[in-house]
């Protein structure tokens, strides 16, 4: 063994260090005691005894120093197996914390998942009871519409009806009143027409008496004669139309038609006409 196993050997084992600062207080000892003598003692047999105790000792200390580092080796190689097999333990147990804290997360996803399925589930109830009820509302609103359109469509029918028949009989009342009016306005146009005619007839009869007969006249003759008259039948104008062409008889009917004025009043107001139409023709 050198000197560098040695002294890891004593800082290991303190023993050791005592055993060898003993050994060398020994060897100290005796080298001052030779040093101080002028002559070189002689060893004695006990010196040469303890000293071969000394190193006997040594060798037993070494040995046992050996023991003990063997000792402590192989406690270090228990120490560094059981760190391993602790080690290992350790890591196995971290496995299954690793493991049974995926498990439990897994566990929570799953528990999370299943809540949220069973909340989304139940919103879905919810919403399809929700829909159900809506549908339920959305049909009776329906049949309430549909029951108030139709008592819309019978009360427009029935006013409808009703207009019609009031407009039925007052299209019926209308037309008899129309058809009386037309009747009624009939026989006032008669009337008048007849009114009219003799209204014509005495104006012709005046002219007639006013009239003087040319020498040259006979009864073929005829005139269509336009008188304009005044409110108060004062002759305005004379024109003949149609007439025979012989000037005195022109003339004849122009001055007995003048000398008519004025013409006589006509037997009703609404028979009057500023333009008065009659034929002249000689009397036999």
């Amino acid at each position: 063994m050198n000197s560098s196993g040695l002294w890891q050997n004593i800082k290991a084992n303190p023993v050791i260090l005592v055993a060898v600062i003993g050994l060398h207080l020994v060897v100290i000892i005796l080298l001052s005691i030779n040093l101080s003598s002028s002559e070189v003692p002689e060893i004695s047999a006990s010196t040469k005894k303890t000293v071969k105790a000394v190193i006997v000792d040594v060798a037993k200390i070494e040995a046992e120093a050996k023991k003990l580092k063997q000792a402590e080796e192989k406690k270090k190689q228990q120490a560094l197996a059981q760190q391993k097999k602790i080690k290992k333990e350790a890591e196995k147990v971290r496995k299954q914390q690793a493991a049974e804290k995926k498990r439990l997360v897994a566990l929570k996803k799953k528990k999370a998942a299943e809540k949220k399925r069973q909340t989304e589930l139940k919103k879905k109830k919810v919403a399809e009871k929700k829909k159900v009820e809506a549908e339920k509302k959305r049909l009776a609103d329906e049949k309430k519409k549909k029951i108030a359109e139709q008592k819309r469509l019978a009360e427009l029918e029935e006013k409808r009806r009703q207009e019609e028949q009031v407009e039925l009989r007052k299209r019926l009342e209308d037309e008899e009143r129309r058809e009386a009016e037309a009747l009624q306005q009939a026989q006032h146009n008669k009337m008048l027409n007849s009114l009219r005619a003799q209204y014509v007839k005495l104006i012709k009869q005046k002219v007639e008496r006013n009239w003087l007969r040319p020498v040259t006249s006979t009864t073929d003759m005829s005139c269509e004669v336009i008188v304009i008259q005044t409110s108060l039948g004062d002759v305005m104008s004379v024109s003949l139309q149609q007439c025979t062409k012989d000037l005195a008889f022109q003339r004849s009917i122009e001055r007995a038609v003048r000398k008519a004025s004025p013409l006589p009043p006509p037997p009703n107001p609404e028979v009057f006409n500023r333009e008065i139409h009659f034929t002249f023709r000689p009397e036999v």
